[in-house]
């Protein structure tokens, strides 16, 4: 699912992502008998995981210690990593004046005044955790990728994808548009292959 970056104490920003892909897969392979662990940002309880092994993040410093700490303890075979985390955090928070012309450094340890006649929020890049799984976190098992685009041609998306899977050390990749990601997807492997999936 996606992944919250906190503005102040009690503001956050989110994403669309709940985590229903995720979820399923994770059911699925279990269904099959692997030992699954489901790190999800989905609310109540997953079917089929009420007694499974399941931890819940929030925000996407929870969600990049949370796996940090599964790939180092060892154990896993395969990594899925269809999670939305946030490309980018709030780095300051600036409030307009009632002068109107300057702006204030404010304090995100608290709750912001709603007094402000303006905010602005200055971001900058997260770090694309499923780049950590490789190195430093030393993953030496199969790592599958979800990539999601918008406005690309297939070419275009299938281009993309395979340099991002690259970039990861990923042996697959998963990748679709915004427009039409509920229709289908390309599974694309390191080795080259490509195949166009329904959902």
């Amino acid at each position: 699912g996606g992944t919250r970056i906190p503005i102040d104490e009690v503001r956050a920003i989110d994403n669309i992502f709940h985590g229903k892909t995720g979820s399923n897969l994770a059911v699925y392979f279990r269904s099959c008998g692997a030992k699954v662990t489901l790190l999800t940002s989905a609310q109540g309880l997953i079917p089929g995981f009420e007694d499974g092994n399941r931890l819940s993040f929030t925000t996407f410093d929870q969600l990049v210690d949370m796996m940090e700490k599964e790939i180092k303890i060892g154990g896993y075979d395969a990594i899925i990593h269809s999670a939305a985390p946030s490309d980018y955090s709030v780095d300051e928070v600036f409030g307009l004046m009632p002068d109107g012309i300057t702006w204030k450094v404010l304090n995100r340890d608290c709750k912001i005044p709603s007094s402000y006649r303006k905010l602005r929020l200055e971001m900058i890049p997260t770090i694309k955790i499923i780049d950590q799984v490789r190195h430093p976190w030393n993953f030496s098992g199969k790592l599958a990728k979800f990539k999601l685009e918008a406005g690309l041609s297939d070419e275009k998306l299938i281009g993309v994808a395979t340099e991002s899977m690259h970039c990861s050390k990923a042996d697959f990749i998963v990748a679709n548009c915004r427009e039409w990601y509920k229709e289908r997807a390309f599974i694309i492997g390191a080795d080259g292959s490509c195949v166009n999936v329904r959902r």
